[in-house]
């Protein structure tokens, strides 16, 4: 017995070890860590309900997000605090996908993916002093659905001009919503065939995110890739542009933009489904191919750090995300390994699948790990 308690205690601590070799494929482990969604061990979002696909940060620098799951929920980290506070869960809603927004004055918006596909607003009231009830229902204000029968797939917000723009699935309705007004403007659609395939794929492509330009246009993308431009306030009109996400000739069909960020000069960057960056300069309506920063399908999340470089998470559902920087001075990469956090004995996790990120106003950089169990994750630049 006592030889067998002397081999555990010399086996495990170094089977819970990891070599140099791996420690030099993940981010630097001085300039990451993670939080747990609540208040550990029992107040924090269960496991099947913490899926994080959206990530907003407000005016005043409070970090939201809504999960995926059986339940969806909202919760907040105030950065002054450092810890994650749930704020209750949405009736009847399991998916919010890149739908949310926060308003000038501090109000956020949350739009429902499935068929329940309606607009709500939650007002905070001094949450980060209230106490966590992960069972409690989120009070919010029902503003109705877009369009009945469809989901909400991604959601921007124009604050300087209190607009807020969507798209719907699996129709690909461009929609916007004037903060305070009683009903929704359609302005068209990005699509109007099916993608073409087998018979299974009877759905058609709608980029998955939404951007809204300092001028005041909102930008996405639709069928073959196609990128569309649309000024509420303007003329309304939905305009599909001569420019297309950059893809591998022939697979225009499934490409699409998936993530977008402006640089303080004005100039957006996007990236694709197939894994491309781009750089589109609003005043030209150019598009510049920047080539692919991974090995891996997918940009998922895009943002720019205070250092001026754009940071940036790559990798499908079944691969490993991986970060990686792009200095637009320089036009370099950098390859910066997977999103993995070490603080054995304490605590140690590593994300398979990362679907939202945001950039705070002190420079910390949010990804939101979307999978059954799910933290939120601070990187550093």
């Amino acid at each position: 017995m006592r030889f067998f308690l002397w081999t555990l205690l010399l086996v495990f601590p170094l089977c819970g070890q990891r070599t140099l070799e791996y420690d030099r494929s993940v981010v630097s482990q001085v300039r990451i860590d993670l939080r747990e969604l609540g208040y550990p061990p029992e107040d924090v979002i269960p496991s099947g309900e913490c899926a994080i696909r959206s990530l907003a940060v407000a005016p005043n620098g409070t970090i939201y997000g809504a999960t995926s799951g059986k339940r969806s929920h909202l919760f907040a980290l105030f950065p002054q605090h450092g810890y994650v506070q749930p704020l209750g869960f949405l009736k009847d809603v399991s998916l919010v996908h890149r739908a949310l927004a926060v308003s000038k004055s501090g109000d956020v918006y949350i739009g429902a993916g499935g068929s329940n596909g309606h607009l709500f607003k939650y007002v905070p009231k001094r949450d980060e002093a209230k106490a966590i009830r992960i069972d409690a229902p989120l009070e919010v204000t029902d503003l109705g659905a877009p369009v009945a029968g469809e989901g909400i797939h991604s959601l921007a917000i124009d604050r300087e001009r209190d607009v807020l723009y969507g798209l719907t699935w699996p129709s690909g309705q461009v929609f916007s919503y004037r903060i305070g007004s009683v009903e929704f403007v359609a302005h068209g659609k990005v699509a109007e065939r099916n993608i073409p395939g087998e018979n299974f794929e009877k759905h058609k492509n709608v980029g998955k995110a939404i951007t809204v330009h300092s001028s005041g246009f909102a930008l996405m993308s639709g069928e073959n890739g196609r990128i569309f431009r649309v000024k509420a306030l303007g003329t309304g009109v939905l305009e599909p542009l001569d420019l297309n996400a950059p893809t591998v000739r022939g697979r225009e069909p499934y490409n699409g933009v998936d993530a977008w960020a402006e640089s303080e000069s004005g100039i957006l960057y996007g990236g694709t489904s197939d894994g491309y960056l781009f750089r589109l300069d609003p005043k030209s309506w150019k598009i510049e191919n920047l080539g692919k920063p991974l090995n891996q399908y997918r940009i998922r999340g895009l943002a720019f750090a205070k250092n001026g470089k754009l940071y940036g998470v790559g990798g499908d559902d079944d691969e490993m995300a991986r970060l990686f920087s792009y200095d637009p001075a320089s036009g370099v990469y950098e390859m910066l390994g997977m999103i993995d956090v070490n603080r054995r004995p304490y605590y140690s996790w590593q994300a398979y699948v990362i679907d939202a990120v945001a950039a705070g106003l002190d420079g910390t950089l949010y990804f939101g790990q979307s999978e059954r169990k799910s933290k939120l994750y601070l990187y550093h630049p």
